[in-house]
């Protein structure tokens, strides 16, 4: 029982140590020289930001060449024009461009 406790709590744990944000988005870029990647800005500092994170300029990156991808980018550029509040949650990582943080979902806000 003890170790079940223990397992519960290690994985709880886990599970709020993702690089995220609150509050809108305040930019997106997108352009034929990044190719299908599309970067996010959010409003205030990124929460556990990933040791390889090292640009300032945006927060997440998305890539947008895949069907879920693509509805991703709807879903995002509608948060962004309608000036709602977001919460963003990224990956620990910056596999899709070097030095911003992986998307890995949004929470559209009322």
């Amino acid at each position: 029982m003890r170790l079940l406790i223990v397992l519960l709590a290690l994985y709880s744990g886990l599970s709020f140590a993702t690089p995220s944000h609150a509050g809108k988005i305040t930019s997106v870029l997108s352009g034929p020289v990044y190719g299908d990647k599309l970067f996010i800005k959010v409003e205030g500092s990124l929460i556990k930001k990933p040791s390889c994170h090292t640009n300032t300029n945006f927060d997440y990156v998305l890539d947008t060449s895949t069907a879920a991808g693509d509805k991703y980018m709807s879903l995002i550029l509608t948060a962004y024009a309608s000036g709602k509040s977001v919460t963003i949650t990224g990956y620990d990582g910056c596999s899709i461009y070097t030095g911003v943080t992986n998307f890995r979902s949004i929470n559209l806000k009322q």
